[in-house]
């Protein structure tokens, strides 16, 4: 294969970028995509805890008009906590080109590049919707829906290893659409953590997904798997961890209602606050 000398005049530099330099570069961000508070708070969260990776090799790209192209939201995130970060910058890459045209790596795919050790349920969606949450309410209730960054996710797994891996792997991880969601999981991670057996869950867990009754006391368990069935979109809200809570403990108590309701208060609470 004939290799093509290619003429440029792009540097690249490792840089220490403080809020200052920051704020200079982005004064020069006419040309960009519209910003993502959200990404600019997890990276806030990242800087001031220290969890910053500074090895990426992501750079801050500024064209040969000096035109900002690449590196808004870090340099936005500097700005914001007052922390001054190393980064690769090159300059003078084209004006021309296409930036940020490439699918974005998922939080699965990043932790499944940074911690190729974990087991693979750690590396699943449904884990890190269901680490996501416990995140976010453990730091603060109000913000449930902020972005929750692969770090973070990583700190919180190796933090609480011992609980996630006596739950998370003995769990089932087949899936079964519109059953085994991540609520699901998260609910009954939260029972047991308050104290609910681990074969009890799987009992439970069992009949959920196969929708298999063979006692009155199962009721309560078919009756929120017809909720779930009827349901177009289920997501980790309190209403709807309370709910699988409620038939889980309905279960549990050998009650043999047969309607899904949500408490008013969750029967088992998040764990870790």
């Amino acid at each position: 294969m004939k290799n093509i000398e290619i003429t440029t005049n792009m540097t690249m530099t490792y840089e220490l970028i403080t809020p200052e330099i920051a704020s200079n570069m982005l004064e020069t961000n006419t040309q960009n995509r519209t910003l993502s508070k959200g990404t600019i708070t997890a990276y806030v969260n990242d800087m001031l805890s220290g969890n910053w990776d500074e090895t990426v090799g992501d750079a801050i790209s500024i064209d040969e008009n000096g035109i900002l192209r690449n590196g808004q939201h870090r340099l936005n995130a500097i700005v914001e906590s007052g922390v001054s970060v190393r980064m690769w910058v090159c300059r003078n890459v084209s004006s021309d080109g296409i930036y940020d045209n490439n699918r974005k790596r998922s939080n699965a795919d990043q932790i499944m590049i940074m911690r190729s050790d974990f087991d693979n349920v750690y590396k699943t969606s449904r884990y890190i919707s269901v680490a996501r949450t416990l995140i976010n309410y453990s730091k603060d209730p109000s913000q449930m829906r902020r972005m929750v960054t692969p770090k973070e996710i990583i700190d919180f797994t190796e933090q609480h290893k011992e609980d996630l891996d006596s739950f998370f792997l003995n769990m089932p991880q087949t899936t079964v659409p519109k059953i085994s969601l991540a609520v699901v999981h998260l609910a009954l991670f939260m029972a047991y953590m308050s104290g609910v057996e681990m074969d009890d869950i799987l009992a439970f867990y069992d009949t959920l997904c196969s929708g298999m009754s063979t006692k009155q006391e199962e009721f309560p368990i078919i009756a929120y798997r017809n909720y779930l069935k009827d349901t177009s979109s289920v997501s980790s809200t309190l209403l709807e961890i309370g709910r699988c809570q409620y038939a889980l403990k309905k279960y549990l108590t050998g009650s043999c209602v047969k309607r899904s309701i949500s408490p008013k208060e969750l029967i088992y609470p998040f764990p870790y606050c």
